[in-house]
């Protein structure tokens, strides 16, 4: 099992700003440490992330049938997700989403609660759309996170990490005209910060997305519980996209699959805030600017 050095070489684990230059990088405006592991896979981890390192560290989930057995695929999800418990040194019941990166295969869409068929630039870009590369991922959500903070839940992005293991390109169904342009978006989200050692896409290893799960079940799941009727659902669905556009991002697939809605602990009814859900947002892929 490949293991990772969370003393960054020194004697203790030191905090996120404190750690040796060599190990910092910043991508897509996101700030990381970079760990080798002793099998030469990758693990790129969060401001976030850092706390916990020791509780996600692949270890922990990534390992055959142990991660199988907890692991559970998420319903309705259309790629390869997964919800997994996993020890946190305060938290009970606490989960990763682990997700594995569909960046250069090719995208279906399925549309729903959203008005786009007359918009025609839109659907231009639905008809272009192509699955976010991982580091962009995690930099188009955090800065969505930073617009809409208190206003729409999203799930803490925690870390990236690429197992050491190679295939060949028809395994993973990647579209090799598009390795260029990822590789020079890639470099230049870089050159802002002068980095020595750069990161670069490895087209023959996958790349898995670590989450912070958050509590709740989606629209749809709601509505077939008989907490949600149909129009509110359609209904969210349709405010949560206009609310989005008007901070300058679009779900390319945005639908009630995406929406969180939380139950009180007690009462179990919807939790709402001025006559509003409380709504997170799950699934990031294909979030954009406007």
């Amino acid at each position: 099992m490949e293991a990772f050095d969370l003393r960054l070489g020194r004697g203790r684990k030191p905090p996120f700003d404190e750690a040796p230059a060599g190990f910092r990088r910043r991508v897509s405006g996101v700030d990381y440490l970079h760990l080798k592991g002793r099998q030469s896979g990758d693990m790129f981890v969060t401001r976030a992330g850092w706390p916990i390192a020791a509780e996600i560290l692949p270890e922990k989930w990534f390992v055959g049938d142990a991660f199988r057995k907890p692991g559970r695929a998420l319903a309705g999800a259309t790629g390869a997700v997964y919800r997994v418990p996993v020890a946190h040194p305060v938290r009970n019941n606490f989960s990763l989403v682990v997700k594995f990166s569909r960046f250069g295969q090719d995208v279906g869409i399925t549309l729903a609660g959203q008005e786009l068929t007359s918009d025609e630039a839109l659907m231009a870009r639905v008809d272009r759309a192509e699955f976010l590369p991982p580091f962009e991922e995690f930099g188009n959500l955090e800065r969505l996170r930073e617009k809409a903070r208190g206003r729409i839940a999203t799930m803490t992005p925690l870390a990236i990490y690429s197992p050491p293991t190679r295939y060949h390109a028809w395994q993973l169904g990647r579209k090799t005209h598009l390795q260029g342009t990822y590789d020079k978006q890639l470099l230049a989200s870089q050159e802002s910060v002068g980095a020595e050692s750069p990161i670069t896409y490895e087209w023959e290893r996958i790349y898995i997305l670590l989450y912070q799960w958050i509590d709740g079940m989606d629209a749809e799941q709601a509505h077939g519980a008989g907490l949600v009727s149909k129009t509110q659902m359609a209904d969210w669905t349709r405010e949560t996209a206009a609310f989005l556009r008007g901070i300058g991002w679009l779900v390319l697939d945005h639908k009630p699959r995406h929406l969180i809605v939380r139950q009180h602990r007690k009462t179990r009814r919807l939790l709402m805030r001025r006559g509003k859900p409380v709504l997170g947002l799950i699934d990031y892929e294909l979030l954009v600017p406007v």
